[in-house]
């Protein structure tokens, strides 16, 4: 019995509260140095809402993304997904129109 309170004593204790797993958002704190990049970022959150995409989008490489082979599943999107998609393009060109003209006016 005096052994098994010295082992109670000495033992390792017991952690009641483990901090949770810390999970790793790698993809999202990349910084792609792009001068395009929340353009790019929302895009990729559009297209990742339609199921069938995002399937492919996962199970593609670099290399089908370089060269458009991946571009050609973007006609199988769903429609709410295109206009979505528009909408953010229609934005980006805006903004750069911005720029543009802020920029000739300085000049």
């Amino acid at each position: 019995s005096v052994l098994s309170l010295c082992l109670l004593v000495w033992a390792v204790p017991i952690d009641r509260n483990p901090d949770p797993p810390q999970e790793e958002k790698a993809e999202e704190n990349v910084d792609t140095g792009l001068y395009y990049d929340r353009y790019l970022r929302e895009v990729i959150e559009v297209l990742e809402t339609d199921p069938h995409f995002r399937e492919k989008l996962q199970t593609a490489n670099t290399e089908d993304i370089k060269n458009g082979r991946l571009s050609k599943e973007l006609d199988l999107v769903g429609h709410h997904v295109r206009t979505r998609l528009d909408e953010l393009k229609r934005q980006e060109v805006s903004r750069l129109r911005m720029l543009l003209k802020a920029k000739l006016d300085s000049t």
